[in-house]
């Protein structure tokens, strides 16, 4: 493998690692190079579409149009199976479907931009890699992202990045490589070019993003900040990105965004119409394994499913140049609990979650809706960066849906709650079960909520304090017993 240069944790690694520097393959190795970064990127998205569209065109019909959907899905689907020699390679790779009701259903999801250059052939680099494991019967999902620089021994290859295994041995090879990586199964796969990715997201009329800083990427695109309704273009230009402080990290955080407003997104598409057009745009730019029965078979099992109930992590791990190339080395025995709490509960406990949390920049959140319950708290100067974590903590435990916590982009002095009218009934409940908001600025207002997409925003100012959180436990919990004639001296009387 060769000797560690230098090690880079996920904290200290710089914009020079995000570049797309020379790739771990061979000199004189028969791969189709994609080129470098300014080749567009591919978000996949498939096979969340393909379950919407199982959905729209599987629940809600009678039987005999139940079975003209199966034979049209059929008909259309097939169009995008892999055949002939690689097919049966596909075949080969995958694990066999599990016999346990509560056994999970692994696919992986990949995004490649092949056929982007002109007289290119033969298989490419993934560009992105997603292991999408489903639990039917508790309806919920857990997605692992893979960095495309992930480093795996890939046989006959050596040590290479993981986007090469595809280029190797095309969808087999990456089916293989993630099994080995992850330790998890994979039942169905699913790839996906970077054209049918604008097509379905122009299928959908868009998806709603709220950026928190511009996008200004000379290889990807310009967007501005603020609300908007991406279309596939710019859907392209926020997912491709990596000119970022953590770059692939925050790219994958981009991406996790993107594909919860997507969720949210198709979900509430009911259009008969829609689902036809969705299905034809999958059978033209994607390749899978799974049947018409299949799919339709899994929509059914998952009726009732919330875009709420699905979790996204990153394999876990810390940046290290080998050799002069910069990979992601896999934590292997963090890599083993997420693979364990997959395979046995379908569920990332709080407890994993924090341990792989990484100081990645959300340049792009899922747009919150004006009259939604979600409250942001900020410390409006260095004094009340102490108070912000107990009172998110309280509101929390109050119940809002909703609460996020940082530091004010402007200095202010005084307690200032800013919130949109479409709010105002989140905002009293936050007034009445909060005393020490009492005294502070109260300003009706859309500029400053939108700014943070939060319809209710809490600036703490100085002097403001709250009480402990063991206190605060008093508001929502009525005591098991009084404590107030405690310590306090009673007369005796003598008889």
């Amino acid at each position: 493998m060769g000797k560690h240069s230098e090690h880079k944790t996920a904290h200290a690694w710089t914009e020079s690692a995000s570049s797309t520097g020379p790739d771990s393959l061979p000199a004189g190795s028969a791969v189709p190079d994609k080129g470098d970064s300014t080749r567009m990127r591919v978000y996949a998205t498939g096979f969340v579409i393909a379950l919407a569209i199982g959905v729209l065109l599987g629940f809600n019909a009678k039987p005999i149009a139940r079975f003209a959907t199966r034979v049209y899905l059929s008909l259309e689907l097939s169009k995008a199976h892999v055949t002939g020699r690689e097919g049966k390679r596909v075949r080969q790779a995958l694990s066999p479907l599990p016999t346990n009701p509560d056994g999970s259903i692994n696919t992986l999801v990949l995004g490649s931009d092949a056929g982007s250059n002109k007289g290119e052939g033969g298989y490419c680099r993934s560009d992105v890699m997603l292991l999408v494991s489903l639990q039917e019967k508790k309806k919920t999902a857990v997605v692992i992202s893979i960095p495309r620089d992930t480093m795996v021994e890939i046989p006959g290859h050596g040590t290479q990045k993981i986007n090469a295994a595809h280029a190797f041995y095309g969808p087999s090879g990456a089916i293989d490589a993630v099994k080995g990586l992850t330790g998890l199964q994979v039942n169905h796969y699913i790839s996906m070019q970077f054209t049918g990715f604008q097509k379905i997201v122009n299928a959908l009329g868009g998806v709603p993003i709220h950026l928190n800083a511009p996008i200004n990427d000379s290889h990807s695109g310009y967007l501005p900040a603020g609300d908007l309704n991406l279309d596939g273009w710019q859907a392209l230009v926020l997912v491709r990105s990596r000119n970022l402080p953590m770059g692939d990290l925050d790219r994958i955080e981009s991406q996790h965004a993107f594909l919860k407003a997507l969720l949210d997104k198709a979900a509430a598409v009911k259009s008969l119409s829609k689902a036809n057009e969705m299905v034809n745009i999958l059978a033209s730019n994607c390749k899978m394994d799974y049947s018409a029965g299949q799919l339709m078979d899994l929509a059914e099992s998952l009726r009732g499913f919330k875009p709420e109930n699905v979790q996204f992590v990153t394999a876990p791990g810390q940046f290290a140049t080998i050799d002069s190339l910069d990979y992601w080395v896999v934590d292997a025995t963090l890599m083993s609990q997420v693979a364990n709490e997959v395979r046995t509960s379908a569920w990332i406990s709080p407890e994993l979650t924090a341990k792989l949390q990484s100081d990645t920049s959300a340049r792009a959140e899922v747009l919150n809706a004006p009259n939604s319950d979600v409250i942001t708290v900020l410390s409006g100067t260095e004094a009340s960066a102490s108070e912000v974590p107990t009172l998110a903590r309280e509101l929390t435990l109050m119940g809002h849906k909703g609460v996020y916590q940082g530091h004010a982009k402007e200095p202010l002095a005084q307690t200032t709650i800013y919130y949109r009218k479409e709010a105002k009934s989140y905002f009293d409940a936050m007034m009445a079960s909060i005393p020490e908001l009492s005294g502070a600025a109260v300003l009706e207002n859309e500029q400053v909520p939108a700014s943070y997409n939060s319809p209710i925003v809490v600036v703490l100012g100085r002097g403001f304090t709250t009480p402990p959180i063991v206190s605060t436990y008093g508001r929502i919990a009525t005591p098991v017993f009084s404590v107030d004639g405690l310590g306090i001296k009673r007369l005796s009387f003598k008889r």
